[in-house]
C-alpha cells in the first residue's frame, strides 16, 4: 500500500481518518519507463504515523501521537509500498491488516476475525505495548458485536469472499496470472479489450486524475489504467482475485483495497470518475452502492457502466455459477438503473450504443434489432453524472446503513 492511498480511503466504521504503521516495507524509484529499483526495509519495531487530522481525543489517539512519526516528505507518498502493516482509527479505535501491498477494510461482520487476530499477533513485539493491548482489547468487542450489524444481503458477499473454498477446479484462477490475455481463448481476450476501449471515452479521464475501478477482480484495467497516467484505485471484496492479478502485475501496482462496495471506505468528493466493468451485476443493494458512487464523486463525475443485461441471469452458465458458487448474477437495463438512482441527484441515465455498420447501412433507422444485431460490444453501456447540487452525505455507522 502505498503512503498516498491514505489520501483517499477512511474507516469503513465510522468514517474516521487513519493512521498506518509499517512493519514491512519497500522503497521504490520509477522511471519513466515503470522499470523500479528497489530495496527492503526490514524494522524491528513498526513505524507508527504521522499522524492524521484525528477529529476526536481519545485514549488511543494520544498513544498514537506520542509514538508517531514527523510528516513525511512529500515525494514518499508514492515511494514508499507497504507489505506488511495497520491502518488504525483513533476514533474509533478499530484497526486493519496491510497483508501483501493490500489493505482490507471490510466491514466488522464481513471480517474473518479468527484470522485477522493471528495477524495482529505477529505485531506484538514491535507495536508499543500499551498499543497492542488497546487494539487487542477492543478486538475482543468487536468480534462480540459482528452479529448485530444488519446486513440481509451478507450471503452474497461472504460466497465472493470465500470463492477459492468452493472452487474444485486447480485451473480456476489461471486466466487471472495474464489476463486480459487468455491464449486458450482468443475470441475473449477480443472482447475484453474491445469493452474497455469501448467504455473508456466515457469516463472523461485527463492525466493524474482519479478513478475508482469497482468489482476490478484480477484488476487488468486497474493496471491498464495506471499505465494510461491516471490515478486508479481498484476494489474488490475477494482477496483471491486481486492477491493473483498483484502476481502478474509483479512490481508495477495500482492503489487497491479488499473492501464492500456498500460501506465504501473512500472520503467524500475524491473522485473524477467510477467505472463498473462487468461488475455491478454482482452487487446486491444497488441503491446503497450508488448512493456511495453519488457520495465519494466530485461534481458532474460520471459513473460509467459496462455490464450485462437483463437476460443475464436467465443464462444456462449464470444459474451454475449461482447454484455452485452462491454469487449474485442480475443484469441491468435502463428501467432498473433509474429506480436505483430514485432519490439521489444524478442526471438521468445514458445508455450508449457502439455499432459496427457498412456505409449502405447509415441511413437506415435504428431500430432495437439493429442495435442489438449491430453492437460492437456484448454488454450494455451507461452513464451516470453527478449533477452540480447539494452534497448527500451518509451519515452514521456506516457498517449498519441499509
Amino acid at each position: 500500500m502505498r503512503y498516498s492511498l491514505l489520501n483517499f480511503i477512511f474507516c469503513p466504521y465510522c468514517g474516521g481518518d487513519l493512521i498506518r504503521t509499517a512493519l514491512k516495507e519497500i522503497r521504490i524509484d520509477f522511471n519513466d519507463t515503470f522499470d523500479i529499483l528497489s530495496y527492503q526495509i526490514n524494522k524491528k519495531d513498526s513505524l507508527i504515523g504521522p499522524v492524521p487530522n484525528f477529529k476526536k481525543n481519545t485514549s488511543l489517539t494520544k498513544i498514537l501521537i506520542k509514538h508517531a512519526c514527523s510528516p513525511d516528505p512529500l515525494e514518499m507518498d508514492n515511494a514508499a509500498d507497504i507489505i506488511k502493516g495497520l491502518l488504525i482509527c483513533g476514533e474509533c479505535n478499530h484497526w486493519y491488516p496491510i497483508s501483501n501491498f493490500v489493505p482490507e477494510l471490510l466491514p466488522d461482520h464481513l471480517r474473518d476475525w479468527e484470522k485477522d487476530i493471528k495477524f495482529l499477533s505477529e505485531f506484538s513485539d514491535h507495536l508499543p505495548g500499551k498499543l497492542y493491548k488497546k487494539l487487542q482489547k477492543r478486538t475482543k468487542f468487536f468480534q462480540a458485536q459482528k452479529n448485530k450489524i444488519q446486513d440481509e444481503i451478507q450471503d452474497y458477499k461472504k460466497a465472493e469472499i470465500s470463492i477459492k473454498d468452493k472452487v474444485d477446479d486447480q485451473d480456476f484462477f489461471g486466466p487471472g496470472y495474464s489476463s486480459p490475455f487468455n491464449k486458450d481463448n482468443p475470441e475473449f481476450t477480443q472482447n475484453l479489450i474491445k469493452r474497455f476501449s469501448s467504455v473508456l471515452p466515457f469516463l472523461q479521464l485527463k492525466q493524474n486524475n482519479v478513478v475508482l475501478d469497482v468489482g476490478s477482480g484480477y484488476s487488468w484495467t486497474t493496471e491498464w489504467l495506471l499505465k494510461m497516467g491516471f490515478e486508479p484505485i481498484g476494489v474488490d471484496i475477494c482477496r483471491k482475485y486481486i492477491d493473483v492479478g498483484i502476481k502478474r502485475m509483479r512490481n508495477i501496482r495500482p492503489h487497491l483495497i479488499i473492501a464492500d462496495i456498500e460501506n465504501l471506505p473512500i472520503k467524500n468528493t475524491c473522485l473524477n470518475s467510477i467505472l463498473c466493468y462487468d461488475a455491478f451485476h454482482h452487487i446486491a443493494n444497488r441503491k446503497k452502492a450508488l448512493a456511495h458512487f453519488f457520495r465519494v464523486l466530485k461534481e458532474n463525475g460520471p459513473v460509467v457502466f459496462a455490464e450485462p443485461g437483463s437476460d443475464h441471469e436467465h443464462a444456462q452458465a449464470s444459474i451454475e455459477v449461482m447454484e455452485k458458487y452462491g454469487i449474485l448474477e442480475k443484469g441491468i437495463e435502463t428501467d432498473d438503473l433509474k429506480a436505483y438512482c430514485e432519490g439521489l441527484n444524478f442526471l438521468p441515465p445514458e445508455q450508449h450504443f457502439v455499432l459496427k455498420t457498412r456505409h449502405e447501412e447509415q441511413r437506415k433507422m435504428l431500430t432495437e434489432d439493429f442495435i442489438n444485431s449491430h453492437s460492437f460490444v456484448d454488454c450494455n453501456i451507461y452513464v451516470l453524472r453527478k449533477s452540480a447540487g447539494k452534497e448527500k452525505p451518509i451519515k452514521g455507522n456506516l457498517s449498519t446503513i441499509t
